[in-house]
């Protein structure tokens, strides 16, 4: 009967020895198969795949067998780079990191669990002191990575109950609950909320969940939009001139996030057409062109500086309480910030 991988004491990583043991080879012998692969029998190739798979073992790329190992890194994946929405969540890490030694290693999954999946596993080879990650979609194998590596963990940008990890970040149904209000309130009733293009902006997708419970709670209509453009500021353009347009027009378009807002605040100035009193328009993110656009951009201002700091500090503590060999117990799991709404001209 095989006997699952044990872990070497004090590590909590699944070790090369370990892979070993379970393949029935040499630990030399799962060193030759990574180095070189031709290099090792078919059948063996096949053991060692097979353990690999069954403990989640990652080559530690850093420390070669020394599991024990441990860097100053932390690993951080976030859905983009570009765009600046994640800058300050990013910044505010490295800063609360920086006094305490630690270093940010970062990567981004482009709205794509394989693609976080891969990330996790390139830091895993260098052995990082914790991952953070953003939103709470992983995939299976991204979960099993995590579990094995017995690493702090932080999830941001997202909130919900009973989560898996430590947590910092806020409610996106919430968001879209309470702009759909702040719209109601105004006057406004046709409102389309409108997507980007890619389905997988799971934060988008809770805002339209709470969007749409809204609706249906003020005993109106929901409506969702998703453009054909895969450019933002050119999906936005779309859906202005779209949804504006035809014998029931809306009257207000809640966006998914700040770009696809300026898509239409841009389209508007360049038709001519006035905004808010044709059709009302609000964003998500708060970016820097947010107040610079005509007219102004009213929209959500997300936690973003505060989400990094206290996700940075929450790795910290765990850090220090797992050095200290001390409970864990007391550092808060569940942190659950809040946002505002920006008001401005166009809505």
């Amino acid at each position: 009967m095989t006997q699952p991988a044990r872990k070497r004491r004090g590590s909590g990583r699944t070790t090369l020895h370990d892979v070993a043991e379970l393949a029935g080879v040499s630990a030399m012998t799962v060193s030759r198969y990574f180095n070189n692969k031709d290099g090792v029998g078919i059948d063996i190739q096949k053991r060692i795949s097979a353990a690999i798979e069954q403990t989640g073992y990652v080559r530690n790329v850093f420390a070669g067998s020394l599991a024990s190992a441990r860097g100053r890194s932390v690993g951080m994946v976030i859905p983009h780079i570009a765009g600046g929405v994640y800058a300050e969540t990013v910044q505010a890490v490295t800063d609360t990191l920086r006094p305490f030694g630690y270093q940010l290693l970062l990567a981004s999954s482009n709205y794509s669990t394989e693609e976080e999946e891969a990330a996790v596993r390139a830091f895993m080879g260098w052995a990082p002191a914790a991952i953070i990650l953003t939103g709470q979609k992983r995939s299976r194998k991204t979960t099993e990575l995590l579990a094995n590596a017995s690493i702090p963990v932080v999830e941001t940008w997202a909130h919900r109950a009973r989560p898996q990890h430590i947590q910092v970040g806020f409610s996106n149904p919430s968001v879209g609950r309470d702009c759909t209000r702040y719209l109601h309130e105004r006057g406004h009733r046709r409102i389309v909320f409108v997507h980007p293009q890619r389905t997988d902006d799971m934060g988008a997708n809770d805002r339209a969940s709470g969007y749409e419970a809204a609706m249906r709670e003020l005993d109106l209509t929901p409506m969702t939009f998703r453009p054909q453009a895969s450019v933002l500021l050119e999906a936005g353009a779309e859906a202005f001139r779209t949804l504006t347009g035809g014998r029931k027009p809306a009257d207000a378009l809640l966006f998914s996030n700040d770009n696809l807002a300026a898509g239409a605040l841009l389209h508007g100035l360049r038709e001519k057409i006035a905004i808010p009193q044709a059709c009302a328009v609000m964003g998500f993110g708060d970016l820097s062109i947010a107040d610079k656009l005509v007219p102004s951009l009213t929209t959500v201002r997300p936690p973003r500086y505060e989400m990094g700091k206290i996700a940075a500090m929450r790795v910290i503590e765990l850090l220090r309480a797992i050095e200290e060999d001390s409970p864990t117990s007391a550092i808060a799991r569940d942190n659950l910030l809040s946002y505002e709404i920006v008001e401005r001209e166009s809505a």
